[in-house]
């Protein structure tokens, strides 16, 4: 796709889908507008721009806002960069409403806040002011998903035919795939799109990481986990979107490669400043399954105390944002039924892809486990 720039979304799942659906999100508005990406220079201060040049201030300022979401989906940089994003979108807010970019943007701030409904909102607005807007539909296509809309979802996504490149289109259309049937035959369909992708890992295209994770999650639904690995391989770790990490790490741990999820992603999250929820616990979860398995009495808590550590802060805060991580917690770190099935029916509030869905049968079942137990003693 010369002269497109996509950008990864971010997000979901410290979730594959929040690992997956996020990578829709990536596809950025400059499918449409066919720009340059804007890329900021090492000296640069990001919210500046040369006045002599006939450059409008709402394009530099929107360029720089998308800048700040490109940068929020890497390791460490989720916070402070989408922060940045939504202090600059409330200070345009008067001025740049009649921009369909603004609306855009602001959905994507919305839907990390898990605030679909506004988000859906936001992306009509952009729709209306720009009918050809292809990122703004798939985006949408995603959040009606996340929600739970599967049918809702197929059709948006069916307003892209002869707008979009038709790989991009069809994709689309495939992750609406509910249930076992459904995802085996998306699945076929899918295969032939990702085989033929070119992996550049030196300018890795945000359209080509969504696929192969896109690929990766239908084969892990499907039991293919080693599929799911190949997948997943496709590309360096260090270089890929925290989605992209949680998902990969979320594969190698089913397949019990604990001591591989402690290497290779442990090394990206020791030397960002920020250690984002989702990978955090993922590294929790493979040191207890190393521990266990080399040691029942092992010693090495790095990343639990960690994990322990950003639990009670988040329980401090009441923060239902992160249910899902919370309840992962409470099933594979410190396991406690009742917490872990209260956090997974409060993640279920917010999101309801097929992984919350998992997430919170698993919860269940170890509830279940714990009374059958109470019952025999």
């Amino acid at each position: 796709m010369p002269h497109i720039y996509i950008q990864n979304f971010i997000q979901l799942r410290n979730r594959i889908i929040l690992n997956l659906l996020v990578p829709i999100l990536a596809i950025l508005f400059s499918l449409n507008s066919m720009a340059e990406v804007y890329q900021p220079t090492a000296n640069q201060v990001v919210a500046s721009w040369d006045s002599s040049q006939s450059l409008n201030n709402t394009r530099v300022s929107l360029r720089n806002i998308e800048w700040h979401l490109q940068q929020s989906q890497y390791a460490g940089s989720s916070n402070l960069h989408l922060r940045q994003a939504s202090m600059m979108l409330d200070n345009l807010e008067e001025t740049q409403a009649d921009k369909p970019e603004y609306w855009y943007y602001k959905a994507r701030v919305l839907e990390y806040q898990h605030q679909f409904i506004a988000a859906l909102q936001a992306l009509d607005n952009a729709l209306e002011l720009d009918e050809t807007f292809i990122s703004a539909w798939l985006m949408k296509s995603n959040v009606l998903l996340l929600m739970g809309e599967n049918n809702s979802a197929k059709q948006t996504c069916l307003r892209l035919i002869g707008m979009a490149n038709v790989d991009i289109a069809l994709a689309c259309s495939l992750q609406t795939a509910k249930g076992v049937e459904q995802v085996k035959t998306a699945y076929a369909k899918l295969q032939p799109i990702v085989k033929r992708l070119h992996h550049d890992t030196d300018n890795i295209a945000a359209s080509n990481i969504w696929l192969v994770q896109l690929a990766a999650d239908m084969a892990t639904q499907l039991n293919l986990t080693e599929q799911s690995a190949v997948w997943m391989s496709a590309y360096p770790l260090e270089k890929t979107p925290i989605s992209y990490m949680s998902q990969w790490a979320d594969t190698q741990l089913d397949l019990g490669q604990y001591e591989n999820v402690l290497d290779r992603l442990g090394e990206i999250v020791q030397q960002v400043g920020y250690q984002d929820d989702a990978l955090l616990m993922r590294l929790a979860m493979a040191e207890v399954q190393s521990n266990r398995d080399l040691n029942p009495n092992g010693t090495q808590k790095k990343w639990q105390s960690s994990a322990k550590n950003r639990v009670t802060l988040r329980l401090q805060r009441n923060d239902t944002y992160h249910a899902a991580d919370l309840s992962r917690f409470y099933i594979y770190i410190e396991p406690n039924p009742e917490q872990a099935l209260f956090w997974a029916q409060q993640n279920l509030t917010q999101s309801l892809s097929h992984e919350d869905y998992a997430l919170h049968k698993k919860a269940q079942a170890m509830m279940l486990k714990q009374q059958m137990k109470v019952k025999e003693s």
